[in-house]
C-alpha cells in the first residue's frame, strides 16, 4: 500500500527565528589549563574534606585520582600519599583470598560490586609512580609496592574481552606501566600482547564501545598515558597512530553548534537520554575546540584529562582536530563485524542526524537528532521504555549495584541518506522476560524551541499539554535556523490492546516533550510471543528563512512510503526527492534483512569523512 504525508504540513506559518549563536573565543592554552586546574583543586579538596568525615565514604577511584591531582598542582607529596595508602588500606591484600589485590569501589558500601574498580584505582597511581617518583617519600615508594604486585594480580585474573574497548584498554595500560614501575617485565610483556590483540581486532572491528562521551575520552586518554610514559620506542609509535586514529574520531563527531560529541553512542547516562555526558568536554576544550568551559567536574576525568595535557607528548595535529571545521560530513564507522554494527552520522552547522541499528545496551542511543543553540536544549532521540518516563531520569540498580537509566532492547533496521532517515523497529527482544504495565515507543523533543508544530498547527509550549496524534501525524521541530520533521508511521498494539499515539509535554523544567505511541498501558502481565512493530521517519533541513521553511514543509509532505509483510519480513521503502531509503525486519527470525540507499546495499567504514578512510590513514590496512 502506499502512505503519504498529510497535505496540511505544506502550509506556511509565520515563525519566530532565533538570535545566532555567537562565536565564541577560544582561550590561550595555558589560560584552558589554568581553568580546568582550578576545578581539581577544588575537587581535591572536596575528597580530602570527606575523609574528615566521621564515616567516610569515598569512591576509591577517588581517591588516587585526587594524589595524582595534588601532584599535579605541585602539592606536597605527603598530601598525595596520605590518599594512596588510604586507598591500600582497603585493598584485599590476603594472598589466599579470592579477591587478592582488588578494592571495593566506594567505601562503606559493599552491595556495588564492580570489578572495574581496581583498574579506575590502579590507573592514577602507575602515573604517580612513573611521572613522579621523584617527588615521593622513599618509605612510600617501599610499602606501596606490595599493594602494586597484589593490583597487578587482580587486573590479571580480570577477564575482559577485547571488544569491552573502555577497560580493556584500562587493564593493558595498567599492565605496561605498573609493570614498569616496578620492573615486573613479565606484566609490561602481558600488556604488550593486550595491546596487539586489540589493535588487530580493532582494524577489523572498529571500536565496540563506540563514540561514548563518557568512556571514549577514558579510553584514549588510556592510550596517552601509555604513549606517554612508556620506555619502549616502537610501542610508543603503534601507540601514536592508534591516538591518531582516536582523534580523527573526536574531531569528526564534533557538533559545533553545542560544543560536544554528537551522534549515536554506545553509552551515554550521567544526564539521563536528554543529554551528552560532560566527560567528552575537556578534551575536547583542551585540544581548542570548545570555547566554553566543561560542564562537569568529575574529579577522574578532570585530573586524566589535565594530566595527558601537561604531559604534551601526544598532542592532535591540527590536520586531525580540521576535521571539526568541515561545514558538511557524512561520518561512518564500525562496532562490530555483525549486520547493524555500524554508525552513520550527517553534521552541519545548524544540525546533526544520526543512526546505528545493532544494539550495544540498555545506555546506548542509536538514532538521535541535535539543533544548534544557546539553550541547553534535550536532545531528540529514540527511546523505548517500560516506565512511561523515557527521559532516563528515572533509574534502576544495575548488576553490578550501580544506579543507572535503563531503556529497553529492541531490534532495529536504520537506513539513512544525509537528512532523511528510516527506522524499522520489532520490540520482541524488549518484551521476553517480566510483566509489563506499559510498553511505549517514544521520541523525545526539546520543547522550549523556536516552534513545535503537529500536522502543520503551532503548539504552545508555555504551559503542559497532551494532544491526540496518529500514524499519520508529523511533528515539526524548529530551532535557529534548522528543523526537523518526525513522524511514528506504524505501530503495533500489544496483548489486543490498538497503539495509541500522543504529543506530550509534563512540564517539566528541562523542557522535554516526547512524541510517543503505547503499544501497551494496563494491568501488569506479560507480552512475550506477539510481535510488535514500530517505524520512524526522520527529515532535516536548513530553514534559515521562511521560503525555506515552506519549502521543507513541502518536501516533508510529499515524502512517499511503501510498506508491505511477506512471510514475515516487514519491507518498508521511503522516497524524498531524489533519496530512496528501503529497510526490512524478518520478524520471525527477529533480524535485518535488507538496508538500501537508492537500491544500492548498505556499505559500512571502520572510520570514514566524507569518503575519506581515516581508518587506513592512522591505523594502516588490515
Amino acid at each position: 500500500m502506499k502512505i503519504f504525508f498529510p497535505a496540511h504540513l505544506a502550509l506556511l506559518f509565520s515563525l519566530a527565528i532565533a538570535v545566532p549563536v555567537r562565536a565564541a573565543t577560544i582561550l590561550p592554552e595555558s589560560e584552558r589549563r589554568a581553568l580546568v586546574a582550578t576545578r581539581v583543586e577544588e575537587d581535591c579538596r572536596n575528597v580530602e574534606n570527606g575523609l574528615a568525615n566521621p564515616n567516610p565514604q569515598p569512591s576509591v577511584r577517588q581517591l588516587t585520582s585526587a594524589a595524582l591531582g595534588w601532584l599535579e598542582l605541585n602539592q606536597p607529596a605527603a598530601r598525595a600519599e596520605k590518599l594512596v595508602r588510604h586507598a591500600f588500606g582497603l585493598q584485599d591484600m590476603d594472598p589466599a583470598s579470592p579477591g587478592y589485590g582488588t578494592v571495593p569501589w566506594q567505601q562503606g558500601h559493599p552491595e556495588i560490586k564492580d570489578p572495574n574498580a581496581i583498574e579506575f584505582t590502579m590507573q592514577p597511581v602507575s602515573v604517580i609512580l612513573l611521572r613522579h617518583s621523584e617527588k615521593l617519600s622513599g618509605p612510600f615508594k617501599q610499602d606501596a609496592l606490595p599493594h602494586v604486585r597484589a593490583a597487578i594480580a587482580a587486573i590479571r585474573r580480570h577477564n575482559v574481552l577485547a571488544k569491552y574497548s573502555n577497560i580493556y584498554l584500562m587493564k593493558l595500560v595498567n599492565l605496561l606501566l605498573l609493570g614498569q614501575a616496578i620492573g615486573d617485565a613479565d606484566a609490561v610483556a602481558e600488556g604488550k600482547a593486550h595491546f596487539e590483540t586489540w589493535l588487530a581486532f580493532t582494524r577489523t572491528n572498529g571500536v565496540t564501545e563506540y563514540d561514548s562521551p563518557t568512556y571514549s575520552p577514558i579510553q584514549a586518554d588510556c592510550l596517552a598515558l601509555a604513549n606517554n610514559l612508556t620506555n619502549d620506542p616502537r610501542l610508543k609509535a603503534r601507540l601514536k597512530a592508534v591516538l591518531d586514529f582516536y582523534w580523527a574520531d573526536f574531531a569528526a563527531n564534533y557538533f559545533a553548534g553545542r560544543q560536544t560529541m554528537t551522534g549515536p553512542t554506545s553509552r551515554n547516562y550521567n544526564q539521563g537520554f536528554l543529554f551528552s555526558d560532560a566527560n567528552i568536554e575537556y578534551p575536547y576544550y583542551l585540544a581548542g575546540l570548545r570555547s566554553k568551559p566543561p560542564s562537569g567536574t568529575f574529579l577522574s576525568d578532570s585530573v586524566r584529562s589535565l594530566t595527558v595535557a601537561r604531559m604534551n607528548d601526544y598532542q592532535p595535529t591540527p590536520k586531525l582536530l580540521g576535521l571539526a571545521n568541515l561545514p558538511e560530513r557524512v561520518v561512518r564507522s564500525r562496532f562490530g563485524a555483525l549486520p547493524g554494527q555500524d554508525r552513520y552520522v550527517w553534521i552541519t552547522p545548524d544540525f546533526s542526524l544520526g543512526s546505528a541499528s545493532a544494539y550495544h545496551g540498555p545506555q546506548d542511543r542509536r538514532i538521535c537528532a541535535e539543533l544548534t543553540s544557546e539553550k541547553k536544549l534535550p536532545m531528540i532521540s529514540f527511546v523505548v521504555d517500560a516506565l512511561d518516563a523515557p527521559f532516563g531520569i528515572v533509574r534502576s540498580t544495575d548488576r553490578g549495584g550501580h544506579n543507572k537509566p535503563h531503556h529497553l532492547p529492541h531490534l532495529l533496521a536504520t537506513v539513512q541518506e544525509k537528512d532523511f532517515l528510516l527506522a524499522l523497529i520489532d520490540l520482541s527482544p524488549a518484551i521476553q522476560d517480566g510483566g509489563f504495565t506499559n510498553l511505549a515507543s517514544n521520541i523525545t523533543l526539546p520543547v522550549q524551541v523556536n516552534s513545535l508544530l503537529l500536522n502543520g498547527k503551532l503548539v504552545d509550549t508555555t504551559k503542559p499539554f497532551n494532544l491526540p496524534a496518529d500514524a499519520d501525524a508529523v511533528v515539526v521541530v524548529r530551532e535557529g535556523k534548522a528543523a526537523v520533521a518526525i513522524r511514528l508511521f506504524a505501530a503495533d498494539g500489544a496483548a489486543g490492546q490498538i497503539p495509541a499515539w500522543s504529543l506530550e509535554f509534563n512540564g517539566n523544567e528541562i523542557g522535554a516533550g516526547r512524541l510517543v505511541v503505547h503499544h501497551y498501558s494496563g494491568p501488569a502481565g506479560p507480552l512475550a510471543g506477539s510481535t510488535v512493530r514500530c517505524g520512524l521517519l526522520m527529515l532535516t533541513a536548513r530553514c534559515e528563512t521562511e521560503i525555506e521553511f515552506s519549502s521543507f514543509l513541502k518536501r516533508a509532505a510529499q515524502i512517499k512510503l511503501s510498506d508491505t509483510t511477506r512471510k514475515g519480513v516487514w519491507q518498508v521503502k521511503a522516497k524524498s526527492g531524489a533519496a530512496e531509503l528501503e529497510a526490512a525486519l524478518n520478524l520471525e527470525k527477529h533480524e535485518i534483512a535488507l538496508r538500501r540507499v537508492n537500491g544500492r546495499k548498505w556499505q559500512s567504514k571502520i572510520l570514514s569523512v566524507n569518503g575519506r578512510d581515516l581508518a587506513a590513514e592512522t591505523l594502516g590496512r588490515k
